[in-house]
């Protein structure tokens, strides 16, 4: 969940959310307890043979303390099954906060592989980098003055010039909408490429829990 990094994920002193489960265990954030079981990329490497390179995964710890919604995305696609079968090999602690289990935001996480020097891109892409993320007063700003609990699951396209552009924020209560994407317009990034050039890349999500600091 990252509540702590993201957007302070508090209690308003409701009920929590469906997917959290309440424990006596103090707060923490996940902890990997068993590491990544890597014989399915050495396996890749042994038969496809690419040359060295990472591959980019995004995935989920869920309550249970399994990776889930395991997303990867690599210069030769023909490894990223085997980037999947090596993420579902970790095993965590799972995630608490305020006394209740919950799922982690997405953790993107770097995996390498091959053999040999690395070599270029065959797709000749390189994906946005996040340089300015949410500040955090524009999200306290957003939640005081909606007054109400509220998530958001936000996507949109990182321009050519870097910064975000055609924002979907899908917020509940609906009224969070246009503050998120005010807050989202600030972010910059340094632009993906193909081919060398600056281009659009669409597709970026970002999950937004929001709730009122605990005394306020």
């Amino acid at each position: 969940m990252k509540a702590w990094i993201c957007a302070v994920v508090l209690s308003l002193g409701v009920a929590a959310p469906a997917f959290a489960q309440k424990t006596d265990l103090p707060d923490r954030p996940a902890k990997q307890t068993t590491p990544f079981d890597t014989s399915s990329i050495k396996e890749a490497n042994s038969i496809l043979k690419p040359p060295a390179s990472t591959c980019t995964a995004t995935y989920v710890v869920s309550i249970e303390g399994k990776a889930k919604d395991i997303s990867v995305d690599c210069p030769h696609p023909d490894m990223a099954p085997y980037i999947v079968r090596a993420i579902e090999t970790g095993v965590w602690e799972p995630e608490i906060f305020d006394g209740y289990f919950f799922d982690t935001d997405p953790i993107r996480q770097q995996f390498g592989y091959g053999m040999g020097p690395a070599g270029p891109d065959p797709r000749g892409e390189k994906s946005p980098v996040q340089m300015q993320g949410v500040q955090e007063r524009d999200i306290n700003r957003a939640i005081a003055q909606v007054d109400k609990e509220g998530a958001c699951d936000v996507k949109f396209t990182v321009a050519a010039d870097g910064k975000p552009k055609d924002v979907q924020p899908n917020c509940q209560p609906p009224e969070y909408n246009p503050l998120i994407i005010e807050a989202i317009g600030k972010m910059t990034f340094t632009p993906g490429q193909k081919g060398g050039a600056p281009t659009d890349w669409p597709g970026i999500s970002m999950p937004l829990k929001l709730s009122k600091p605990k005394g306020s």
